[in-house]
């Protein structure tokens, strides 16, 4: 066993799970993970069992400390994605957690507008005032339809700070995190209590803001004796999951950009100044004058996994028998198919979209088929449609933001794809760089504790010492022409449909069908 100083990451991420035990050079050695499964029995639900998210941890930091001493990890830090979790005192559920891509807040978006003015949220959150994506609207529909699970909620957490409080029995979120609540000045660090006051909003039940890398409380006795975990060992406030990805990239300064190719995908960077542009999530960074932006697409890796489960049983009966990977047989056919999929063009739009949009009535869309196109031009055209959306942000980026990019570090599972990493190089004619570390995120919320601990002296000497790039990926002439005829039509073709959006919802048509006797 390793006996050197060890750091744990964990993140909470859409689908799973995963931790990851790190030396101070960033080796990984020791790893796991636990999977849940989403709830999504109504159109527009998106929910999780985050009791499972508690049992997912500590299955994936069992698995993760198997070959080591855990006496030698110093410090634990978390990530998460976005949800909102009402809890009693011992930071148990009362009720699933209600994620980032549910669609039930919508209503309250107008009821916050009215109350509290757009504009006036955008100036003091930095944000644009959106469901989903940002916890208030989420708040305010669990207390006006929910009212006896809210008065009975000690907190309302994100999943980073209920994990936090599993393990430490310390109620905090941290300001990466708090700055999607649309209630947190994002300037000043702290909640802003107007804002608490027009909603009638108990600040009480909110956790407590810390920064990402201070050290909130240690592993309690209840958490050790589950996971293993030494009880002592400090935990730090946390981070949301695009700062931990900033870091795991190793990027921390303004010009630099990087994607996380997840569930959803992020295209972020840093910002040194606090402007902010209302179709990016703004947030924190890991220091006080310095902030990031996001660009939040929804379906990346969710329309891949959705190809995954409704279109690729034989390349699922393939991997198994072969013990292969079943997304590298859906994206070696993809690769069979021409730049631009024989003019077929996939809108990713299967679960609304963020970036640039903000539209949460948009739907996928395939547009062009014909009798010519086959397997691989549809799994094709759903990694080109994910391309042209992260061009679509980094064009907003360039042209109208002004910061010149020079390439894309790229992370996350989906970003292990080379044939998709080729196709983003042509469709956004950047470089891109991979980034060998598989668990992003994971080695990001280990470095918060670190730091946070004083084992690196910064964090540009933590990413210099951990962050290692793998394959490069260079733009292909040819393709990028082929792509950048395709592009205005991408665009365009959410203007031309987007009215239909909202039709087919007023429709409220069935959403399955059960057959009768004798039909």
């Amino acid at each position: 066993m390793s006996q050197s100083p060890l750091l744990l990451g964990i993140d909470i991420g859409g689908t799973g799970t995963k931790a990851g035990v790190f030396d101070l050079d960033g080796n990984l050695v020791g790893s796991g993970y636990g999977e849940y499964q989403m709830i999504s029995t109504v159109p527009g639900q998106a929910e999780h069992d985050a009791e499972l998210w508690w049992q997912a941890t500590i299955e994936a930091v069992k698995a993760s400390i198997q070959a080591v001493d855990p006496s030698q990890i110093k410090a634990i830090g978390v990530g998460c994605t976005n949800g909102l979790i009402a809890v009693d005192r011992q930071a148990k559920p009362i009720r699933p957690a209600i994620m980032l891509w549910d669609q039930r807040a919508l209503p309250e978006v107008e009821r916050i507008s009215d109350r509290l003015g757009a504009d006036n949220v955008f100036s003091i959150t930095g944000n644009p005032l959106a469901p989903g994506a940002y916890s208030l609207p989420t708040l305010l529909w669990l207390k006006h339809h929910e009212p006896q699970t809210y008065e009975e909620a000690h907190k309302l957490m994100v999943p980073g700070g209920y994990l936090v409080a599993r393990l430490t029995g310390e109620f905090t979120i941290d300001h990466s995190r708090a700055s999607t609540t649309l209630l947190f000045d994002i300037r000043q660090r702290q909640w802003h209590r107007p804002f608490l006051s027009a909603l009638d909003i108990d600040e009480d039940k909110l956790p407590r803001p810390v920064a990402c890398d201070e050290v909130v409380g240690t592993i309690n006795e209840e958490a050790a004796r589950l996971t293993g975990l030494q009880a002592g060992t400090p935990v730090v406030g946390g981070c949301m999951d695009t700062i931990g990805a900033s870091l795991g990239t190793g990027v921390l300064d303004e010009g630099q950009c990087f994607i996380i190719m997840g569930t959803a995908a992020r295209v972020a960077g840093p910002l040194k100044k606090d402007r902010f542009d209302k179709r990016f999530m703004n947030c924190t960074h890991i220091s006080d004058n310095c902030w990031q932006y996001i660009g939040a697409i929804n379906g990346v890796g969710s329309a891949l996994r959705w190809v995954r489960d409704n279109f690729g049983q034989m390349e699922q009966q393939e991997a198994e028998r072969s013990d292969g990977n079943v997304y590298d047989l859906i994206t070696a056919q993809a690769a069979e198919s021409p730049p631009g999929s024989k003019g077929l063009l996939f809108l990713p739009y299967l679960a609304g979209e963020r970036t640039p949009i903000w539209d949460p009535y948009a739907r996928g869309v395939f547009f062009g088929v014909t009798l010519g196109h086959n397997r691989g031009d549809f799994f094709n055209s759903v990694l080109e449609g994910a391309a042209f959306a992260i061009r679509h942000v980094v064009e907003l980026l360039e042209q109208d933001m002004g910061i010149t990019i020079h390439d894309l570090h790229i992370g996350g599972a989906a970003a292990s794809s080379r044939v998709w990493n080729q196709i983003i190089a042509s469709v956004v004619n950047k470089r891109v760089v991979s980034l060998t570390q598989s668990h992003t995120e994971v080695l990001g919320a280990a470095l918060l504790a670190g730091v946070g601990l004083g084992l690196y002296e910064s964090y540009h000497e933590a990413v210099a010492k951990t962050v290692v790039t793998g394959e490069t990926f260079e733009p292909d002439y040819s393709a990028h022409l082929t792509y950048s005829k395709l592009f205005p039509m991408y665009k365009q073709l959410y203007q031309d449909t987007k009215h239909h959006f909202q039709q087919l919802v007023k429709l409220d048509l069935p959403q399955g069908w059960v057959r009768k006797s004798g039909q």
